[in-house]
């Protein structure tokens, strides 16, 4: 990490695009100079634990910030929501095998990639166990990915026909992938969070970044990305 940066910012990859936009806007109207981080949730916290530096960290899920609150990397009570994303089926574009619902995850011979890691752990069991649907859907799982990016990447390189992710995803990559939304009643939304990391050299300075990423300012980008946000 680079010590011409005043204030750095890490990021998990999937949520990363609209954080990228709302840094570089923190810069020009505070004229602070901002390392952005993007990469593996559990990578960056692993590289703030060994380098002990870092200001801001935005994950896609709050119980990675959980987990990183229990490990001391992240200050109690610093943790602000950015926005909500909604769990989506997310196919190749034209949609080769046709898939129109999670019934359609059921039939033999579909191949269905999962996240084992980062924001989208676990979700596809909260689905298809709403939908009474595990053992079939689990039948049909053949790829594991251990993060939104490299999930996305089994469906960029045809390895399944369908994962699970989030509405945002469309938004993106919007011209390599294409969504196919889930019945309300299965849906399953996770909050993209940003928290102020314990070795933050000036916890003034990081508490002002994260009130300006609540901002009606900010939200528009992320909801420019499909974020939603609730009242």
């Amino acid at each position: 990490m680079s010590e011409q940066y005043q204030f750095r910012v890490f990021s998990a990859g999937a949520v990363a695009t609209p954080l990228q936009q709302a840094v570089y806007l923190f810069e020009k109207k505070f004229g602070v100079r901002c390392g952005f981080y993007p990469g593996k949730p559990e990578s960056l916290l692993a590289a703030i634990s060994v380098e002990k530096a870092g200001d801001i960290i935005s994950t896609g899920a709050e119980y990675v910030l959980d987990d990183a609150e229990d490990q001391g990397l992240v200050v109690k009570g610093s943790r602000r929501t950015l926005g909500l994303r909604r769990s989506v089926l997310i196919v190749p574009p034209g949609n080769p095998v046709k898939i129109m619902s999670l019934e359609d995850l059921c039939k033999k011979g579909v191949r269905i990639g999962i996240a084992t890691g980062g924001c989208l752990k676990g979700v596809w069991d909260d689905i298809a166990s709403k939908a009474g649907l595990v053992d079939l859907i689990r039948e049909n799982i053949t790829e594991h990915a251990d993060a939104c990016g490299s999930l996305m990447g089994l469906i960029h390189q045809k390895y399944v026909d369908v994962i699970f992710g989030w509405n945002a995803f469309k938004a993106i990559w919007p011209n390599t992938c294409e969504i196919i939304e889930i019945p309300s009643n299965l849906q399953v939304f996770r909050s993209t969070v940003v928290g102020m990391i314990s070795y933050a050299k000036d916890p003034d300075l990081a508490k002002k970044f994260i009130d300006f990423l609540v901002t009606d300012e900010v939200k528009k980008i992320y909801s420019d990305y499909d974020w939603i946000h609730k009242k």
